[in-house]
């Protein structure tokens, strides 16, 4: 996999209370190619990264309105702009304030003043990293619904090779039953036609036979057409292929 390159046209926020510093930074910047902006106190910059669309968040420490470290926490701790890079500039060279910074969530820590070949490097590293960040999101979305895909397949495969078992076993077992129990439907209705000399206990069973045998007849018919995979539970924990006729709902009057 190659190093993904920082997007083209990166839309970068910068937030300096000093305007020639703006200046510099902005125009240095667009000479990249860079879509650069400018923002002069911390609820600017706020407004404007609650808008969306930025790439890269340039962010001094020390503005009229406060710390740029708050921002910077606040970025970090919205789910929509937690993947903003930010870097935070500074003339101050305590270590103290560096560690302050990094632990409020930036990426990267530029001191004051800045030699501009290394704020450019330091932009694409921060920008590239953005990149990565996206392909592989991208990638992972993609293998997502791959993998979604596959188990879709699979489980059609399934249903399909269910299916088709249940159509040899409804094969076999009409040709070796529909004989068999045709003659015991034939000759149970032959007794129940005689049924006037039979004892009333006999000719119940003989009905129980004769239904019996035409619900193994309606059962196996129905097998022999089954094209929709449907289960029902018959114990707890247990379930078994439903063979009863669908439901159909009422018709709208």
């Amino acid at each position: 996999m190659t190093l993904a390159e920082p997007p083209p046209g990166a839309r970068i926020l910068l937030v300096e209370d000093s305007p020639t510093q703006a200046a510099i930074v902005c125009e240095l910047l667009q000479r990249q190619g860079y879509v650069a902006t400018w923002k002069v106190t911390l609820a600017e910059g706020r407004q404007a990264v609650a808008a969306g669309g930025l790439d890269l968040l340039l962010l001094d420490r020390y503005l009229p309105d406060g710390d740029g470290v708050q921002l910077c926490r606040e970025c970090k701790a919205d789910p929509r702009t937690r993947h903003l890079p930010v870097i935070l500039l500074t003339s101050s060279v305590r270590v103290e304030e560096r560690v302050a910074g990094l632990l409020g969530g930036a990426d990267d820590y530029i001191p004051k003043p800045y030699h501009p070949e290394e704020l450019l490097a330091r932009v694409h590293g921060c920008l590239r990293t953005l990149a990565l960040q996206r392909e592989l999101a991208q990638r992972a979305e993609q293998l997502e619904r791959v993998n979604r895909e596959l188990r879709e397949t699979q489980a059609r495969l399934v249903t399909a090779e269910r299916l088709a078992a249940i159509g040899q076993i409804s094969l076999a077992i009409r040709h070796e039953v529909n004989n068999p129990l045709g003659t015991i439907v034939v000759y149970a209705d032959l007794l129940l036609g005689q049924a006037e000399g039979l004892p009333e206990e006999v000719r119940k069973r003989l009905e129980a036979v004769s239904r019996a045998a035409l619900r193994i007849r309606d059962v196996i018919k129905r097998l022999g057409e089954f094209k929709e995979d449907r289960t029902v539970e018959y114990l707890p924990g247990m379930r078994m292929t439903d063979l009863r006729s669908p439901r159909t709902e009422p018709s709208g009057q």
